[in-house]
């Protein structure tokens, strides 16, 4: 590890040579990456200002802080947990074990949603929004964020979870158009708490089944909240509590649109045929997977 470094100024060009070395020993893809990233987060720099010090030395703390890191990082656990941060939609957000990590392919959820708010609803119109399962906030704080004629109802299960989303929505300084419920839409009195009707719905619910949860990628499994992956035996049960419960939260000229995972688009568009509906349709992604489920 780091300790192996000769250099007895410990340069910071020096350090991250061998901190690179270290995570990839240990299968850390994209090693230099998180070198840099964890290194950054020690010094309080941008990723850029590393490069402008590199002749820097590290302090006793900082080279103790540092390894600390390397070495959780070297046990797979997340790197966006050590910094406790991460980014979604260009946006920043604080992120914990207790709360999924927002990925990359989410944000066509969110574009996708976007899109259709401008194209249905006048400007001047107030949408109101149902985020189930919100997590960070990452779904409705980029909404708020992107559209200045949005409120959104955001409702996770957890109270811990609802902090951390709230917290999102104060940094990117929406939290005047996000209002945050502890509520468990599994919950038989769900729509009867939430008392209203919306212009959208939209989620992305656990979806990930029994047997796929066993062969996650062991830093997901091991370090990433069950309760946000798992969607039961076969992945689907969200999917059936909301097609239960969709006719009474959704507006009559409203539409939903819900994150999908992998062979899941003939099962879900089951799960909503024959309902009030009369559109659904599968959205792809940039790789050509099923990802989205729109209906109206």
């Amino acid at each position: 590890m780091i300790t192996e470094i000769k250099n007895s100024k410990w340069l910071l060009i020096d350090v991250l040579k061998e901190a690179t070395r270290f995570l990839e020993s240990n299968g850390i893809t994209r090693a230099r990456g998180n070198a840099e990233q964890l290194l950054s987060h020690v010094l309080g720099l941008e990723r850029i200002g590393l490069y402008l010090k590199f002749e820097q030395p590290l302090s006793e703390n900082e080279r103790e802080t540092y390894k600390q890191l390397l070495r959780r990082r070297a046990k797979q656990e997340p790197l966006q947990y050590l910094i406790g941060s991460t980014e979604f939609m260009s946006l920043p957000f604080r992120v914990n074990p207790g709360v999924l990590i927002p990925r990359p392919e989410t944000e066509i959820l969110v574009e996708k949603t976007i899109e259709q708010i401008k194209k249905k609803f006048a400007q001047d119109k107030t949408v109101i929004c149902l985020d189930i399962g919100t997590g960070s906030g990452n779904i409705a704080v980029s909404l708020a964020h992107q559209l200045e004629n949005v409120h959104v109802v955001a409702v996770d299960v957890d109270a811990g979870i609802l902090t951390v989303a709230e917290e999102n929505a104060r940094l990117n300084n929406v939290e005047d158009c996000i209002e945050f419920m502890h509520l468990d839409i599994l919950d038989e009195k769900c729509v009867r708490k939430i008392n209203q009707q919306f212009d959208i719905v939209i989620s992305n619910p656990p979806y990930v089944s029994e047997e796929e949860y066993r062969q996650l990628p062991e830093d997901v499994r091991e370090h990433e909240p069950k309760i946000a992956l798992d969607g039961g035996r076969d992945g689907l049960r969200f999917y059936r509590r909301i097609a239960q419960v969709l006719p009474e939260l959704l507006e009559k000229d409203g539409f939903a649109l819900f994150e999908i995972g992998v062979d899941q688009a003939d099962p879900v568009k089951t799960i909503f045929k024959g309902s009030f509906l009369k559109r659904i349709e599968i959205i792809k992604d940039l790789s050509g997977r099923d990802r989205i489920v729109y209906l109206q």
